[in-house]
Parts: C-alpha cells; sequence; structure tokens
C-alpha cells in the first residue's frame, strides 16, 4: 500500500479529531461508536475514537492484518456492513468482535495517497440510512482539510524556525569573518575561506568554529541575535 509521509503526531490535529469524533457520535442516530484510524508504519493506529471499544475494534483488524477499515483505505472506497454475523468477507474480525452487527467506514486521503479510515461501528444489525453515509462522507472531507490546514501551519512554524537559527549562525560566523580580517589583514571571502578549511579539516560545523573563535577573542559566548515575533493586529485595528 502506498502511503503518503503524514505527519500523525501534529497535537492540533488530533485533538480536533478527538472532539470531531465525538461530535458525530453524538448526532448520528443510536450514538454508534465513531474512530478515526491512521495509516501507521506497521497497520494502522486510532487516532482517535468515541469509545474505548472502538479504538480495540481497529487495533484487533491492525493486528490480524484484515478488517473492513483496512479495505476501506486500500481501496479508497467506503465499506458498509449490515450484519456480522452473516457477513463472509470477515471471519476472523466478525468473530472476535464480540457483538459486533454492522459498521461503515469511510476512507481518507491526503497528498493523493491513503492517511486513514473514519468508522462507525454499532452492535445493532442493519444498513446505516444514506444521510448517515453522507454526513460520514462529508464529515471525512472536512478532516482531509483539517490536516492540510494544520500540516500547512506546522509547516510554516518549522520554516520560521529554521529562518531564526540561520540568521543567528550567520551572526555568530560574522563576527567570526571580522575577527579573523583583522587578525589576517585579509579580506571578508578570503577570511571565509579560512573558516571553511579550517571547519572541514577539523569535521566541525562552520557555526561551532566561529563560536569558538569569538569566545577566544573575546572571552565570552557569541550573543545569539533575538528575534521578536511581530505584533499581531486584530480585524479591526485600522
Amino acid at each position: 500500500m502506498n502511503r503518503p509521509t503524514v505527519p500523525t503526531d501534529i497535537a492540533e490535529f488530533e485533538r480536533e479529531l478527538v472532539e470531531s469524533v465525538s461530535i458525530i457520535s453524538r448526532v448520528i442516530p443510536g450514538r454508534p461508536m465513531v474512530s478515526i484510524a491512521l495509516c501507521a508504519e506497521s497497520g494502522i493506529r486510532t487516532a482517535a475514537c468515541s469509545h474505548v471499544r472502538a479504538g480495540r475494534l481497529d487495533e484487533l483488524q491492525s493486528a490480524t492484518g484484515d478488517g473492513p477499515v483496512l479495505d476501506a483505505i486500500s481501496t479508497g472506497r467506503p465499506v458498509t456492513a449490515t450484519d456480522l454475523a452473516a457477513d463472509s468477507r470477515w471471519r476472523r474480525f466478525a468473530a472476535d468482535s464480540r457483538g459486533l452487527r454492522s459498521l461503515h467506514s469511510e476512507p481518507l486521503e491526503f497528498e493523493g495517497g491513503p492517511l486513514g479510515a473514519l468508522t462507525l461501528y454499532s452492535d445493532d444489525a442493519g444498513e446505516f440510512p444514506d444521510a448517515v453515509r453522507c454526513s460520514l462522507r462529508v464529515s471525512a472531507g472536512h478532516l482531509e482539510l483539517l490536516l492540510r490546514t494544520t500540516l500547512g501551519a506546522a509547516r510554516t512554524r518549522e520554516m520560521v524556525a529554521q529562518l531564526k537559527e540561520a540568521l543567528a549562525t550567520r551572526a555568530i560566523i560574522d563576527q567570526a569573518l571580522g575577527i579573523v580580517m583583522a587578525q589576517r589583514r585579509c579580506t571578508s571571502h578570503q577570511a571565509f575561506e579560512v573558516l571553511r578549511q579550517v571547519s572541514q579539516s577539523r569535521n566541525v560545523k562552520l557555526h561551532q568554529l566561529a563560536a569558538s573563535i569569538v569566545e577566544a577573542v573575546s572571552g565570552e559566548p557569541p550573543q545569539r541575535s533575538r528575534f521578536e515575533e511581530p505584533p499581531s493586529h486584530s480585524a479591526d485595528q485600522p
């Protein structure tokens, strides 16, 4: 199964999933058990569930490598079972599910590949009405959008952090360049080549070498530049 790289450790995303399954379980008639299972390196893992048992049903399928949730994920199509006792597709799952009678699983996709599945479990036999399945399909689409939005924000934060780190280390390197230029009476380009060659010969990162030079000359570790976040402006401010 080809799977995209999914940041399933995003805390904001998983908090929203917990709230989502709680809402879905409350609004659907009969209050079925709801789970959101995400693709993992091996099988699936439950990211959120309305009932502990729903998570265990996910785990059962992950452990055996067989079940309706895995089918929904692998095929990219919804999977429905109206009476597991009479369903021959997942005999082992049905035997171990302890009274579970019906289910409906909607696949979740992300960046062109399977993300997981949103699943309803019920101890009552019978087909989930069309309106319920349609609502679940819409909810699945909202979850995919939520992940894209959350991931975009996380990537932006990561880029900002990397930029700040790059600017901070660059400031230290510039200090070391000034010291080398003064000591050797050379250009900035020549000073940088000196630092680069020493960095390679000692197998030390350039910014670490620069910091050691600044500390050796000044007697103190170099001060890292501080970057303040710009003030946020509310929509009602001019």
